[in-house]
């Protein structure tokens, strides 16, 4: 018998998506076979998890008939973008005994990478492999040499990674220059953060956490001490606080074991704010979308920001914390959970 796996072959979508009939994973092109948990999929609901790698182990595990009913004369499997969840949906289908024997730390990374959170430090060093594998500190950047088109440069690096993955994922220490020094501070923030370093309130009835710092605080480190999905971040400094809201990335995936309380617009409590606060400094409150997979709120220099990136320019703000905090929470009021 000829197993599912063993019949098809790598491949990768992009902006510009691709005719030929494929199982799309962890991302989701407009048509075909697809195992994913991004808003809108087409998994079936048996196969549901609350990553896109844990579905793509429950369709490997999944009797043959039942895989070949669902991809039809698929021969293709891609992505449509790069990172460590789609590595792992890609492992789990094209490779799964290898997926089945790395299970947990592949999850651990996944849920790093897709919600910002830290896990265990083996995750977080693949989901940093992941990110870097090109990155000239890379043992393996020679492999990338020379690609300039990013999707091309995209299929090279899964293509490189399902060809090594046992070997990345059973040692992922040769490849420390890729994660060290920001595992350590990651850690270290953390680790400050509970010996009393953050000022943490948590409002329950509105799953909404202000975490105070004096200085800039890494977003695992916020993420993973907030104890809520809806965080505000006050970065106190010598000349004023500075000011980040987020809604984390959990509420904008579909998942199984846990439901976040749904997002909702930010825009006009921005505007609410920017009648308290007018546009000073060449900075303004400005808001995302909540269809944007982590929305923020600022007062700072309007930019777009690239998703998983943290790029924007804040400045310091005019109002008080307890003004913006009351805000927050007389607009989660209004608009409930």
């Amino acid at each position: 018998m000829t197993l599912p796996c063993s019949r098809l072959r790598l491949g990768f979508a992009g902006p510009t998506g691709t005719a030929e009939p494929h199982l799309s994973v962890d991302g989701m092109t407009p048509a075909g076979p697809n195992l994913s948990h991004w808003p809108g999929n087409r998994t079936p609901g048996k196969w549901k998890a609350d990553l896109s790698t844990g579905i793509a182990l429950r369709f490997a595990r999944a009797p043959v008939a039942e895989q070949d009913e669902f991809l039809g004369g698929v021969r293709l499997v891609l992505n449509d973008h790069y990172d460590t969840d789609g590595f792992g949906a890609l492992l789990a289908v094209l490779r799964p005994e290898l997926a089945f024997a790395h299970e947990e730390l592949l999850l651990s990374a996944a849920a790093t990478g897709d919600f910002g959170c830290f896990t265990t430090w083996r995750g977080f060093a693949i989901d940093r492999i992941v990110a870097r594998l090109a990155d000239r500190s890379s043992p393996a950047a020679a492999a990338f040499a020379g690609l300039a088109d990013a999707d091309e440069l995209a299929l090279r690096r899964y293509a490189w990674l399902l060809e090594h993955a046992d070997a990345v994922l059973r040692d992922p220490a040769a490849f420390a220059p890729l994660y060290e020094t920001e595992l350590a501070t990651v850690q270290a923030e953390i680790d400050h953060g509970l010996r009393g370093g953050l000022e943490r309130r948590r409002h329950a009835e509105h799953d909404f956490a202000v975490v105070a710092s004096d200085g800039p605080r890494h977003r695992m480190t916020l993420n993973t001490l907030a104890g809520a999905w809806r965080v505000l971040h006050v970065d106190r400094r010598p000349d004023g606080c500075r000011y980040r809201y987020h809604d984390r990335t959990e509420s904008w995936f579909e998942l199984v074991t846990f439901h976040p309380h749904p997002r909702r617009d930010l825009r006009p409590l921005a505007a609410h704010l920017a009648e308290l606060e007018p546009t000073h400094d060449g900075a303004a409150w400005t808001a995302d979308p909540p269809t944007a997979p982590i929305p923020e709120l600022y007062f700072g220099v309007p930019s777009a920001q690239e998703y998983g990136r943290i790029t924007r320019e804040l400045r310091p703000s005019r109002l008080p914390v307890e003004r913006i905090v009351a805000a927050c929470l007389a607009h989660a009021a209004r608009t409930g959970h």
